[in-house]
């Protein structure tokens, strides 16, 4: 499995969660949840020691769940940090229902080597719960403001979706991340409305902006990004390395930004081992992928070497067949910056 970058790894270690984001496969595709996680002993005898010490980059979020809902993230942090203290881990959360103890731990365990990102959609209780439901904004708070009352290296990022909801009201969030000590405001311009998915979504839907500048041209999010501080964001050091195997894929036939890192290899809390997160989500369209990661690739039946050394990454792998390739990891994206760098 030479060809895909294994530097970074986008690490779902819980599918479970408190909200009930309508977007969501959790609300999309309920039918086929499982409700698993990923466990101390999971990391270390799946993964193990060795390939720890290789991985550069490890993202905690998840297609299904949010990863501070892992009984065990803590201990599972604490154990890759003791093996490699030069990783950069980056955590990616709704932030409700932790109390302030949970947040001192996690305050003493990160440092400047990472990043966390609290995904809030509102200013407050009621306008983020009309898309994060059943959302605590109080604990979201709480949290907030116990790490960064215990910790003053890990980078800190509000990260907001542009809905009709809250397009005028992004300065005053934009503010409040400011006011707040956030490192960075983050605004993600999301594909997931109605003139992108009429099917799916109808022609009339109730969250998408208006503003048609909050709505990215292509298949894939994108993102503006409002800087506070001139703290070094470590997640970022990666960079230079995914533009040079850009720009080397030119060369070639091949596109998939699997083969270059930025958006990391995906192991969901099943244990399913796949080349990025959006072959991985639970529609129908991926049934294939779904299909071979439950049984070819879940490293509880197969060792990561065996799955590694599989044909299959040699092979059939590399005509990139799948729709999510096709729409999403085209040739000309290439020379899309943000594409090829951006998580």
């Amino acid at each position: 499995m030479s060809s895909i970058a294994l530097d970074h790894w986008h690490i779902e270690p819980s599918s479970r969660c408190t909200l009930k984001c309508p977007r969501c496969p959790r609300a999309e595709v309920p039918e086929s949840l499982l409700n698993k996680q990923l466990t101390l002993k999971f990391f270390k005898e799946q993964l193990g020691e060795n390939t720890i010490e290789q991985i550069k980059k490890i993202t905690f979020c998840g297609n299904d769940g949010d990863p501070i809902y892992c009984s065990e993230l803590l201990d599972i942090i604490r154990w890759i940090k003791d093996i490699n203290e030069d990783l950069s881990i980056v955590i990616i959360t709704n932030g409700s229902y932790k109390d302030k103890q949970w947040w001192i731990d996690l305050a003493h365990i990160l440092d400047y080597n990472d990043e966390i990102n609290w995904s809030l959609d509102g200013w407050d209780q009621e306008s983020n719960e009309k898309y994060r439901l059943n959302c605590n904004w109080d604990s979201i708070q709480t949290g907030i403001n116990t790490f960064f009352d215990h910790n003053h290296q890990t980078y800190r990022v509000w990260s907001a979706i542009g809905f009709r909801f809250n397009e005028s009201h992004i300065e005053r969030m934009i503010n409040d991340a400011k006011n707040q000590g956030f490192d960075l405001f983050q605004l993600t311009k999301s594909t997931k409305f109605g003139s992108k998915y009429p099917d799916s979504y109808g022609c009339n839907d109730e969250l998408e902006p208006l503003d048609k500048h909050l709505i990215p041209e292509g298949h894939r999010f994108e993102r503006d990004l409002i800087y506070f501080t001139n703290k070094e964001r470590r997640s970022e050091w990666l960079k230079p390395l995914f533009a040079q195997r850009a720009e080397s894929l030119k060369k070639t036939d091949y596109s998939g930004i699997c083969l270059i890192g930025n958006k990391g290899v995906f192991l969901n809390s099943q244990g399913e081992f796949y080349p990025c997160c959006w072959v991985a989500t639970r529609y129908g369209h991926n049934q294939e992928w779904n299909n071979m990661a439950k049984s070819q690739f879940n490293l509880h039946n197969r060792t990561f070497t065996e799955i590694q050394n599989d044909k299959f990454w040699t092979t059939d792998f590399l005509t990139f067949r799948w729709q999510e390739c096709q729409t999403k990891c085209t040739p000309e994206k290439l020379d899309d910056k943000s594409h090829v760098l951006d998580w």
